[in-house]
């Protein structure tokens, strides 16, 4: 534990640092190329970095030692790194795009969940069902697998956005017809360059952008502890408690899924009043079932923790995947618009480095959770694996409930700074189309007058 505290510090400066480069590189990139054709090339590294922390370098559990310490860090990094990068780099490929209305985002969102909530527990009950914990060797394989078949979806995906693909399945050939590139939701490269002091002052005065900042920061710590320790507490609040293991591999498959399905159906509401007004509900959910738990059960009230375990992470999750995008989308539309309205209608798009610099105060949060209960467990509860122990148990359960209802509430405040509705973008998409129609009128004229 005192090793997972430390490597967490580390894991947390080096993904800092890397998730703000690596939008950087990207949103420079976007000068130079289209995005698209980054997919294929970040994928294949992604799914070799997500296999990097299952192979140890040392595969004795009794000793941990700097070794172990440093793969932690170096394999968690890499993964971390190669997953924000392509994170960013899928995501911009949709907030920039400001032409896409709110219905085809919540659309193509929506479609990419359910194939998400398959995969995810198709994974984890394969992974939970047929593989020992103590011996990863087959498990390992499995891993290998699953990374290959990863690498060649993303290698697909770098396909079909630049053609259009035609199965003849009587001659059985494939024939790739070449799209246009405005087809695939690319738009002209800039010809300016990123300018780091215009960067800065263009997201200084950008209020909608750190009032999500003061929300997201707490969501992100809250998903990144469940994830880390949900394992934790399903062994020492519900297995330990005499719920048999079989049981317990279900609910540990399920979460992940309940997620996927409550920000599925978060989109209902959010098509017709929007994501502004379906935080605060979620946010008030959250807070009401803690104050729940707090005054009228406890860390032996198994069934309940169990319902718990099912609702606040799916609705976290929710929180976090369902209005991500859309919210992103209508913050890089704003500053399009100020942008235009500033006369610098050729200036590069920052649709990938809004997620870095959200990443920037995002990250150094996720460890926070983390970092605490390890110290907390390693310092003052060395009787962590012995089972049935109580005084892990109240710990955990502390854990469990009280984060939550304090940062449920943070966010709740912060999100009332925040101003963007479903009308706000609407107007402001026109807004930019009559500016940029303006702004190239002007242009015409101006090479006319030159001529």
């Amino acid at each position: 534990l005192h090793a997972y505290s430390t490597g967490n510090i580390a894991f947390s400066d080096v993904n800092t640092t890397n998730d703000l480069f690596g939008a950087w590189l990207l949103d420079y990139a976007a000068t130079k190329m289209a995005r698209s054709d980054l997919i294929g090339i970040s994928g294949c590294i992604f799914a070799v970095c997500f296999l990097t922390p299952f192979f140890r370098w040392n595969t004795e559990p009794s000793s941990v030692g700097l070794w172990d310490e440093s793969h932690f860090v170096v394999s968690m990094s890499l993964y971390d790194t190669l997953y924000s990068f392509t994170a960013i780099l899928l995501g911009s490929l949709v907030t920039d795009n400001h032409h896409m209305t709110d219905q085809e985002r919540v659309n193509f969102m929506a479609s990419g969940k359910v194939v998400n909530l398959v995969a995810s527990f198709g994974v984890a009950r394969i992974g939970l069902f047929f593989f020992d914990e103590d011996y990863l060797g087959h498990f390992r394989m499995f891993l290998l697998v699953l990374a290959v078949f990863v690498a060649a979806v993303f290698i697909l995906a770098q396909i079909m956005t630049h053609f259009h693909v035609n199965i003849r399945w009587k001659s059985m050939s494939v024939r790739l017809t070449d799209m246009h590139p405005k087809k695939t939701g690319e738009f002209s490269k800039s010809t300016a360059k990123l300018k780091p002091r215009q960067v800065a002052k263009d997201f200084w005065r950008h209020e909608n952008y750190w009032a999500w900042i003061g929300m997201e920061v707490f969501l992100e710590s809250q998903n990144s502890f469940v994830n880390a320790f949900m394992k934790t507490f399903v062994d020492r609040l519900v297995h330990d408690q005499g719920v048999a293991r079989e049981l317990c591999d279900w609910l540990l498959s399920v979460i992940r899924p309940l997620g996927l399905i409550c920000g599925i159906l978060c989109y209902i509401p959010i098509r017709r009043i929007g994501y502004k007004k379906v935080y605060p509900i979620l946010f008030a959910t959250n807070i009401a079932i803690c104050m729940y738990m707090i005054c009228f059960e406890s860390h032996t009230s198994t069934g309940e923790i169990v319902a718990f375990l099912l609702v606040y992470p799916a609705i976290t999750g929710a929180v976090a995947s369902s209005g991500f995008h859309l919210a992103m989308s209508d913050m890089v539309l704003e500053m399009k618009k100020t942008q235009a309205i500033d006369e610098r209608q050729d200036e590069p798009s920052l649709a990938g480095l809004f997620m870095g610099v959200n990443a920037l105060f995002c990250k150094p949060a996720e460890s926070l959770l983390p970092i605490i209960a390890a110290n907390m467990l390693d310092t003052h509860f060395l009787a962590l694996s012995v089972e049935g122990s109580e005084d892990v148990q109240r710990t955990l359960y502390t854990l469990l409930i009280i984060p939550p209802l304090v940062f449920s509430f943070v966010q709740w405040a912060s999100w009332r700074r925040y101003t963007l509705t479903p009308n706000d973008t609407n107007q402001m998409r026109e807004d930019l189309r009559k500016l940029e129609l303006m702004n190239r009128r002007n242009s015409d004229d101006g090479i006319g007058l030159a001529a």
